[in-house]
């Protein structure tokens, strides 16, 4: 007397694994659990051969970043952000310089205000003017 499998065991594996798996079992013309069953109740693998795939396994494993990979990245991040802030400043610099150019008005004002303030450092360098 037999009984009916009632336990359920869950494996995770890729997507090509379980291709491959659905694969053999349909070769074989069995289940894909009965299939694993057989696999694990015939599984004969040495100790050696299970250090072995276990290395394997750890070395196709994603790695976790390495801190200075990190720092490095950050550094970088923080270099191309003060470097747009300051590609930002000049452009608008450029800007007003272009709108100062294209509004004589503007630029009358500015020019007036220059004048004046030259005139007194003209004086206090002549001795005449303010003190």
């Amino acid at each position: 007397m037999t009984t009916k499998p009632s336990e359920r065991i869950v494996v995770f594996v890729t997507p090509a694994q379980k291709l491959a798996i659905s694969k053999t079992a349909d070769a074989l013309g069995i289940s894909v659990s009965e299939l694993m069953r057989r696999a694990v109740l015939n599984f004969t693998a040495t100790s050696e051969q299970i250090k072995a795939a276990t290395i394997v396994d750890r070395l196709r494993a994603p790695k976790a970043p390495d801190a200075l990979d990190v720092a490095l990245k950050s550094v970088a991040a923080k270099a191309a952000a003060r470097e747009a802030r300051e590609a930002a400043a000049q452009a608008t610099r450029n800007a007003s310089k272009t709108v100062s150019r294209d509004n004589p008005a503007s630029s009358k004002a500015t020019d007036q205000d220059d004048d004046a303030e030259g005139a007194g450092e003209d004086a206090s360098l002549t001795g005449g003017g303010r003190s």
